[in-house]
Formats: C-alpha cells, structure tokens, sequence
C-alpha cells in the first residue's frame, strides 16, 4: 500500500532539474493559420547521452503522432533562478518551465506564472491526483500554479552489512535520533567504519540541518506581518537541538569519524564503498550506489527520517509552471505535453511497466520508493506492474515506505534557502570540527550573516 503523505508547506529546491519548456511570447504568433500551434520543450539530452537522446525523440514523436496540431521544438535549457528571472525580464521566458519547489512562492508573487486551475482540471485523472503532492503547487488563494512532475522525500539509509557486523537487526533500522546515536555508536565500535555521517559543504551542510530541524518539529523560516524572516538562531529551535546532537556524536560518542567536510558526491563514495554505516538522503542514493558505485543491493538499506516524536521530514521536487505571456492555447498543447511525457507512466499501467522495462534495460535500478501521485485506486496498480520488475529488495525499503504514510511532507524555507544553507554550512562545520563551538553561537553567526539577503528578496 502506498503512502498518504501531507505536506507543510514551507518552501524546496532540488539538484539540478531537466526542464520542459513551451514557447511564450504571447503574441499568438506561435499558432498557425491551420490552428497548429508550435511550443518548445527544453531538457533534451545532450547528444553525448545518446540512449537518453533517443528515447527523448521517440517520446516527442509519438507526442506529435498523436497530436498533429501540435509542434514540438527541443532544446537543452535547464531551469536556474538566475537566467530565469533574466528571461521574465527580457519578455523570452519559454512557455513552460520545471522549477524547484522552493520556487514557487516567490514565482506566484511575482505573478511570473500563469493560473492553470482550469488547465490542470483537463488532465487526465486530475480528479484522483494526490493533493498532497498538488498542494506545493497551489497558491495561498487555493488556485493551482504548476503540475507537479516528481517529488521525494528524505530518509535515513543505512548499510545493512555494517548493521549485522555490529549487532543489530536491519530489518529493525533507528526511528528516533537516541537510536541513530545508539547504533552509530555500535557501528564505530564493532566495525572499522564510520557510524553516522553528515553532509556539510556547498550547501549541503545546511539543507541536512534543515531537515533534521523539521524532524525535530521546527522550521527555520516563519512568516509574519507578510514577510518571512529565519526562526533557526532562536533559543531550542529545532536547528540548536539538531547541532547538538550532531556535537554529542562527533565528540563524545566519537561516531562520526575524523572527516568532517562532505559534499553530496563525497557521501554518496563513501557510503558505497562502505566507509559510512548511515546518513540522511533521498531514495536517489540507491540507483547511485547500485548503478554508478556498484554496490551490493542487498546490503543497502531505506527508513524513515529519525524523529522525536515529530514524525516530519523535508521534501523536495519538480513542478511544471507556464508563463503569464502564452496563449490560452498553448497553455493547452504545453499541459498536454506535461501530462503525455511526465505523468501518463504513474497512472496508466502499460506506460508505466513499459517506462520501467525501458530504463531497466538502460541499467536503471526499478524499486526505489517513490512519493506516489494519485489516489491507491489508481497508483497502486501502476506500482505494482513497476514492482514486479524490481531489481533490487523492496523488502529493504519497506520501512521508509510504511512510516511516510505517518509523516508529514515539509519543503525547504521559502526565502533564499540556497543562501540559508551556504550560511548554515559554517555552523555544522564548526560544531563537527571544533569541539570547543557552541551549537547557539553558531547559529546566531549564521542568521546575522543571511538577515539582510532574506530581507532584501522580499522587499
């Protein structure tokens, strides 16, 4: 069974993201006399990619074969805020765009979006959509802004040989921090690896801090009078608790070994080659660690975010957004498109086991966990024709799966939070290599160097 998942909403932003673009100039120029009407879908594959290329143009083609009044035209842009905002201003933003679910605040106050309540209500099996996945991509005035296209949710994997090699169950994974230190603990001292482990630079370090932080029951931004300013630095926020725990584990317990400054890259090595027994990351880490680490899939393992009580996690994604400029007609061809290319596989059983056959033959790995889209009616028969494909142990994973039916879905702070996380680095850095630095301090440091950049992106 599926989880039922509810979300907070409290802002998200993902890695890099492949995007679907349609063309927005909004002069109508872009329909034909005949009625065609031409967008463009950016987020090809590069022609160094060329199996990704190929199934890529198969999609577009069978696209257009079955809709000949609509033209496709391809190109390589992946979203960033920066070219973004230089395309809005410059009156070139594409039709259609996928950004981070962090940005849709901001887009939606901007008015850089368009509403596509009525677009989304023509998708197929929009009635059974999960709205706890579609509620990222609605308004504070409950209209819908974007279709979301995937979406994932952190949780606590762990090496299921180093679990046995240090006497515990891995079938029975931490659910609470007091566990994940009790077991670093015993994983440090019976095995020659690492307990616990910590991602902490180029951001990194501050979107795991933000993450244990919800777990913990707490955020790190709030909102009043209209505007958002940061809660992390006040007294026993949930982001003090969570630098202390980190403190307690790498300088008591001794758990989290010597090396302290890990990018998103330098965990997932380590984690593969053995080094690390658990971490915080999504269920991407699996296909990572079996496909381009080589690991033994028996011996990795998924959980829920450890909690206090709080049974809370961050999530992350990708909602499609279409440009106010483009014409009520391309907004059309372009929901058509998003729904034909990302979301026909979750609901329709047949492109669903065929997507999964497809990249299982490219080597993908089939089983990981997903946040499902649609109602149980609809998504678990999808899944299951995925499942029957797997290979790698579900089995494994079952305890992230179960537990997020009880967990609320919370995405990352609304305003600046790539610049929060730069700043937040500098605080777990210090915590984790300086014993002598107070958790507290830290934080404070961190708010006063990102208040004014939080400050002047809402004015």
């Amino acid at each position: 069974m599926r989880p039922s998942l509810r979300i907070a909403l409290a802002g998200v932003t993902a890695g890099a993201l492949v995007c679907v673009l349609a063309s927005c100039s909004g002069s109508g120029s872009d329909t034909a006399g005949d009625g065609t009407v031409t967008i463009t879908v950016s987020g090809r594959p590069p022609a160094t990619n060329a199996a990704a290329l190929k199934v890529f143009n198969a999609r577009v083609a069978e696209f257009e074969k079955a809709n000949p009044k609509i033209k496709i035209k391809a190109n390589e842009y992946q979203y960033d805020q920066q070219s973004f905002q230089t395309k809005v201003g410059g009156g070139s933003l594409e039709t259609v765009v996928r950004v981070p679910l962090t940005e849709m605040s901001s887009l939606i106050k901007r008015k850089q979006i368009a509403d596509l309540t009525t677009d989304f209500k023509g998708l197929k099996h929009s009635e059974d959509f999960n709205q706890v996945v579609l509620g990222a991509a609605k308004g504070l005035d409950g209209k819908i802004y974007g279709i979301p296209t995937e979406e994932y949710a952190l949780g606590l994997v762990y090496n299921r040989d180093l679990f046995e090699k240090a006497g515990l169950d891995p079938d029975k994974p931490p659910t609470t921090w007091p566990e994940v230190r009790a077991a670093a603990k015993a994983i440090s001292e019976k095995t020659d690896a690492t307990g616990y482990a910590q991602m902490t630079k180029e951001n990194a370090g501050g979107w795991m801090l933000t993450a244990m932080a919800y777990s913990f029951g707490d955020s790190m931004q709030e909102e009043s009078g209209g505007k958002w300013a940061n809660t992390f630095d006040r007294s026993g926020s949930g982001a003090e608790k969570s630098l202390k725990a980190l403190k307690e584990m790498r300088w008591t317990d001794q758990s989290m070994g010597k090396n302290q400054l890990r990018n998103l890259t330098d965990m997932e090595k380590d984690f593969s080659a053995g080094k690390i027994g658990m971490t915080i990351a999504g269920p991407s880490i699996i296909g990572h660690y079996i496909a381009q680490y080589k690991g033994d899939p028996e011996t990795i393992g998924l959980s829920a975010m450890p909690t206090d009580g709080s049974k809370r996690t961050l999530a992350g994604g990708a909602i499609a957004v279409i440009s106010p400029r483009a014409t009520p007609q391309q907004r059309e061809a372009a929901a058509k498109f998003i729904d034909f290319y990302y979301l026909a596989p979750k609901y329709d059983v047949a492109l669903g086991e065929q997507d999964a056959a497809s990249k299982k033959k490219d080597g993908a790995v089939i089983g990981a966990p997903a946040v499902p889209f649609y109602k149980p009616a609809v998504n678990d028969p999808v899944q299951a024709a995925v499942d029957k494909l797997a290979n790698v142990p579900i089995a494994h994973f079952a305890p992230y799966t179960k537990a997020l039916d009880e967990y609320e879905l919370a995405i990352e702070p609304p305003i600046e939070a790539q610049n929060v996380y730069k700043a937040l680095d500098s605080a777990v850095q210090a915590v984790l290599t300086r014993q002598d630095a107070d958790p507290a301090e830290q934080l404070k440091k961190a708010a006063s160097q990102i208040k004014s950049q939080v400050e002047r992106a809402q004015n």
